[in-house]
């Protein structure tokens, strides 16, 4: 695919990689769109990029568009030069107006910073909900993600017990053994990225032993045409209650038997 046109679709945002498997695109048309920016990461490489409308976007001009600044004598906006809508300093500003000793005087970022760096430790029994609080500020706002002990990757996105909720904290729903561990908070905006780690253990559930009295294992072969043969394990668990109402059983029968006996005897 050399050309791709996505105008006036309401189209927010372009993720990282979304459009890496473009490696020949020549045309890209997005304009008309709720674009605040278009990052070089979306693209596997932009060297074959000639044509390119993000124009009717309210893009905010900083280091994430700088690509495109560096670029824009080259590039081919057909007519239409994309417009600042911030911030505020260079608000309703054509590209084309910036000079190149201008360019790292607006089109900066601030790298993130996680705020509040205090260790969390924390120990859970088997069940119980767990967060962890992960804080940051930067400019552009950072993107939060968290890897898990696993080292799998979880954000906003993931599905299941563990999510990452608005704002970054991690949630994890009914915690298991197996979610002990380090988990990592990445910050990251084009500026750079900022990382915390936090600490999990969890116990658990304890198992009462008095429900259990006796457990007796049994072994039965069982030869298929002489050839193989197959030994099957049963397990077999009594409690109490069990034991005690097979012996009042056993007593009652005995006592009948007894009885007919006697019966028969002396009738």
């Amino acid at each position: 695919l050399k050309e791709l046109h996505m105008v006036s679709t309401n189209l927010l945002t372009v993720e990282p990689h979304a459009l890496g498997g473009l490696r020949q695109i020549r045309v890209l048309n997005l304009s008309n769109n709720d674009l605040v920016t278009l990052e070089e990461s979306s693209f596997h490489s932009v060297n074959s990029l000639e044509t390119l409308r993000v124009d009717g976007n309210p893009l905010s001009c900083d280091c994430r568009l700088l690509w495109i600044l560096q670029r824009r004598r080259t590039l081919n906006f057909d007519g239409k030069m994309p417009v600042c809508a911030g911030p505020p300093e260079v608000q309703g500003y054509l590209l084309s107006m910036f000079t190149d000793s201008a360019l790292f005087d607006y089109f900066t970022c601030q790298k993130p910073k996680i705020r509040n760096r205090k260790l969390q430790q924390v120990t859970a029994h088997e069940g119980q909900p767990v967060s962890f609080l992960c804080r940051a500020e930067g400019e552009p706002t950072p993107a939060i993600i968290w890897i898990s002990p696993q080292r799998r990757r979880i954000t906003s996105k993931s599905n299941g017990r563990i999510t990452v909720l608005p704002g970054g904290t991690l949630e994890i729903r009914y915690a298991q053994v197996t979610d002990s561990g380090t988990y990592i908070c990445i910050a990251s905006n084009a500026g750079g990225n900022d990382t915390y780690f936090a600490t999990l253990t969890v116990k658990g559930q304890p198992v009462d032993s008095a429900l259990f009295v006796n457990r007796s294992l049994y072994a039965v072969d069982f030869n298929d045409t002489g050839l193989n043969s197959t030994r099957v394990f049963l397990k077999f668990t009594l409690d109490l209650t069990t034991i005690l109402v097979s012996t009042a059983m056993g007593c009652i029968t005995f006592l009948g038997v007894v009885l007919f006996c006697f019966l028969l005897l002396f009738v």
